[in-house]
């Protein structure tokens, strides 16, 4: 498709059905950021080929407003969430970020400094996307996420693209939430595009939940970037050597 659907640079919606369309398929959807994986793209592809801003919601204004008021409630209520997002706002408004990022030589105390504020918002990012899954599911009067998550996805059978967009949360925390809830993924497809790319997902979901990290790819970068061997870092997340070198 030449993406010819919508005029380059805008998202086009439609605003009594309160939907957005695909610039390559020209089909509409509630959240597109799933959609879009059907084409081979990211969301973040996908706004470089189409020309939106990286700040565009790919989302319904309904999806959009359910985020950001979970995420605003979230804030709101977990006094941990504040108080680690107020490290890196900290550095943010002092420059300090800004300065190491410029700086090619780090000294180890400060090294140690930037890993401990990262490792901070990860955890309250983590913290806040997981409390937007628990507050979507028990607003359905689903008090535990272990068994909302089987009433939706393994009695329901909804996807894990359809759950992310319905509970106004990503894939990645879905597939979190369904292994850490001991749910087993189903593949999309079998000896097809579709099926590999679900297990391929399922394997960076474990290998992540192994190591305690929202994104198994920066912690391998990271844990390879203080010294860490390939054997050592197969070893931590589980898999093989060419599988942790195909992700660094």
């Amino acid at each position: 498709m030449n993406g010819s659907h919508a005029p380059h640079g805008i998202l086009v919606r439609d605003e009594s059905a309160d939907r957005v369309r695909c610039h390559e398929c020209g089909r509409w959807f509630r959240a597109l950021g799933a959609h879009v994986r059907v084409h081979g793209l990211t969301a973040g592809e996908y706004r470089e080929r189409f020309g939106l801003l990286a700040t565009k919601p790919l989302t319904s204004r309904e999806v959009s407003a359910t985020r950001r008021r979970i995420a605003r409630s979230s804030y709101q209520r977990s006094a941990r969430t504040r108080s680690d997002l107020a490290v890196g706002q900290s550095l943010a408004r002092t420059g300090e970020l800004a300065e190491a990022a410029r700086k090619p030589e780090v000294s180890p105390q400060r090294r140690a400094a930037q890993l401990a504020a990262l490792q901070a918002g990860r955890r309250s990012r983590r913290t806040a996307v997981d409390q937007v899954l628990v507050d979507a599911l028990r607003t359905r009067d689903h008090a535990d996420v272990g068994e909302g998550l089987r009433a939706l996805y393994v009695v329901r059978q909804s996807s894990v693209e359809a759950l992310a967009a319905e509970l106004g949360t990503s894939r990645r925390a879905i597939r979190r939430a369904l292994v850490a809830s001991g749910i087993e993924l189903r593949a999309s497809g079998v000896n097809t595009d579709a099926g590999r790319r679900s297990r391929v997902e399922r394997n960076l979901v474990r290998a992540a939940e192994r190591v305690g990290a929202l994104d198994v790819r920066e912690w391998l970068r990271e844990k390879r970037a203080e010294g860490w061997t390939l054997a050592r870092l197969s070893a931590a997340v589980g898999r093989s050597v060419p599988w942790v070198r195909a992700l660094l």
